[in-house]
């Protein structure tokens, strides 16, 4: 198993949230954030920016009233919320020095970890 490390980029366009590419986009537009990962750490981080994803544009909340339920509607704000915390604790432990100041500048680890990222 090889163990080193590559360097990738990672946006969270929510159109191609769930790519971790070896490319970095040159987009005004776009936020890219850049990490070292090995592959088996890229991997793992591709199945949870997959899993948030689906979440995100889940089928049935689409085409259903569950959006008019107050309660359901708060829960899955929470659980996509949660995701998104998860999202930006990994992208702070693999993220290279410039991405982990631009996650403390905009405050976007979870306050409550004692170690960033874990």
């Amino acid at each position: 198993m090889d163990n080193s490390k590559q360097l990738y980029y990672v946006n969270l366009n929510p159109i191609s949230m769930d790519t971790i590419s070896l490319t970095k986009v040159d987009d005004g537009q776009l936020i890219e954030y850049e990490i070292s990962a090995t592959e088996a750490e890229k991997e793992e981080f591709e199945r949870l920016l997959r899993e948030v994803h689906k979440h995100d544009v889940e089928l049935g909340n689409l085409f259903s009233f569950k959006h008019f339920d107050d309660v359901t509607a708060d829960a899955d704000k929470d659980e996509y919320q949660t995701g998104m915390n998860d999202i930006y604790d990994r992208l702070y432990a693999l993220g290279t020095e410039e991405t982990k100041q631009k996650i403390s500048e905009i405050h976007l680890q979870n306050e409550d970890d004692s170690t960033p990222g874990l």
